[in-house]
């Protein structure tokens, strides 16, 4: 292999690796919003879809 072969894997290992953890970052600050969101309003509160109705 030559080098610049093993510099452009090199790189797409990184790429690839980032994408991943940016989309799980993404998914958990989505996730954490939807659970504090629900978690936060008082006890027989309708969730704010169904009070919109």
């Amino acid at each position: 292999m030559k080098r610049n072969e093993i510099l452009l894997r090199q790189d797409r290992v990184v790429y690839i690796l980032l994408i991943v953890t940016a989309a799980v970052g993404l998914t958990w600050v989505i996730w954490r919003h939807q659970y504090l969101l629900n978690h936060n309003r008082p006890a027989g509160a309708q969730p704010a879809a169904q009070a919109l109705r």
